[in-house]
């Protein structure tokens, strides 16, 4: 196992998977402490990005995942200048261990993906970058709760509209649910987190105040944490949906000894390369062979 030290957690190499921890200093990110870990399984890292930077800011190393299996993405998170779990930053004199770091994730990660298991559930990936349940966040409007099967959006604090207060809280089922949406403040605008229900449609002239299927945020008060809640919510409810049948094998399609050699001609040629230590090489051939 082994391990790299960043500015607000620590990312561990292991067998199969990334593990990732954070700290929980008044500097981590509010997403990191509310998160407290995550497991990102190695075969379903698409590319590693490795950036040395300077001097002054450090580095910063971020994985990109299979199409569908990062739930902060699909939220537009990384593009907007907010934390994503998947990145970590270090000071500049670590730059050489965090560039060692990022190459024997991509070596490890391809081979992971070309093993007979093959990439993971994209669905299974996400929820296991998001909070478990339950979950509660709270802005200066509210709150808002989930407990695996329902969501309750309750408008109970001091920037709460008059509308909402009268309303006090709603509750929505997770089989109900669509998805969630998530918006940062930008400037004086407000952000939000909005529950987005199955054939329901929200008139756009309806604004923040009167709309019961959100919870604002202002300023940087309850931004990340609208922001963990929605990408949760999304993630439990991508893998309520029912899984797509996988294709038929064509007949005579070779499932055992032949891939399995396969794999182990590209251990060898890992190992070759110096991207595998001989116990390494050792210990994964071993565990092919023990499928045969």
């Amino acid at each position: 196992m082994e391990e790299l030290r960043g500015h607000h957690g620590t990312w561990l190499i292991e067998d199969e998977t990334v593990r990732i921890r954070f700290g929980s200093g008044r500097k981590v990110p509010t997403l990191f402490r509310a998160l407290g870990g995550c497991t990102v399984p190695l075969a379903a890292v698409r590319e590693v990005d490795f950036d040395r930077g300077t001097r002054k800011h450090g580095w910063r190393l971020r994985l990109h995942l299979v199409e569908e299996a990062d739930p902060y993405t699909l939220l537009g998170a990384p593009g907007r200048d907010v934390p994503t779990p998947l990145m970590l930053t270090g000071p500049h004199d670590k730059e050489l261990l965090a560039e060692y770091f990022s190459e024997q994730i991509s070596a490890s990660s391809r081979y992971a993906r070309e093993l007979p298991s093959g990439t993971p559930d994209p669905r299974e990936v996400a929820k296991g970058l998001v909070a478990r349940p339950p979950l509660q966040v709270r802005t200066a409007e509210g709150s808002a709760s989930f407990d695996g099967t329902r969501v309750r959006l309750q408008w109970d604090g001091w920037l709460a509209s008059t509308t909402k207060e009268k309303e006090k809280s709603r509750d929505y089922r997770l089989s109900e649910i669509e998805s969630a949406h998530w918006q940062p403040p930008v400037d004086i605008t407000e952000g939000h987190l909005r529950i987005v229900l199955r054939g329901v449609t929200i008139p756009e002239a309806t604004t923040l105040d009167n709309d019961f299927f959100t919870l604002a945020s202002h300023g940087p008060k309850g931004s990340e944490e609208t922001l963990l809640m929605a990408a949760t919510l999304n993630a439990h409810v991508a893998s309520e949906e029912e899984p797509e049948e996988a294709p038929a094998l064509p007949a005579g399609a070779d499932t055992g000894g032949e891939a399995i050699f396969a794999k182990i001609r590209e251990l060898g040629r890992l190992h070759a390369e110096g991207l595998l230590t001989d116990e390494e090489f050792s210990d994964k051939k071993a565990q092919l062979l023990d499928r045969l």
